[in-house]
């Protein structure tokens, strides 16, 4: 029996000295995680052509604020229509300017034409140019 004790005991003491000898020969890592990155590019906002058109003619017109957006898409399709029909980018603004009563009228025609050519109708571009070189 004294023999069975010692061998446990023996056992007990080497069980609790690999415990140790394990334990202190761990060691601990610790690793640092990053959170992804996201990269966000700029893109230009999305608009059409109308939406350009629009926001020339307001910014060149005061008189526009004081109209509905689609009346002044309208006008413009209206220039273009004109052109498409065989008038010349200066009958059009004879046209216009027969019906001005004031500066703000004219700085409206002018706006809406140029902004129908410009972005409507870009096919009638030389002949805006060869009549503002006139």
């Amino acid at each position: 029996m004294k023999k069975l004790v010692k061998i446990t005991g023996l056992a007990v003491i080497a069980f609790f000295t690999a415990i140790l000898l394990l334990g202190c020969g761990t060691k601990t890592i610790i690793k640092e995680v990053s959170a992804p990155t996201t990269v966000v590019e700029y893109q230009e906002p999305v608009t059409n052509k109308y939406d350009d058109y629009y926001a020339h003619v307001l910014k060149n017109s005061g008189q526009a604020n004081s109209e509905s957006k689609a009346d002044v898409i309208e006008f413009g399709d209206l220039v273009c229509q004109s052109l498409d029909a065989g008038n010349s980018v200066q009958k059009v603004v004879a046209l216009l300017n027969s019906y001005a009563e004031s500066t703000s009228d004219r700085e409206l025609y002018a706006a809406v034409i140029t902004g129908a050519i410009m972005y409507l109708c870009p096919e009638y571009n030389g002949d805006l140019q060869n009549y503002l070189e006139a």
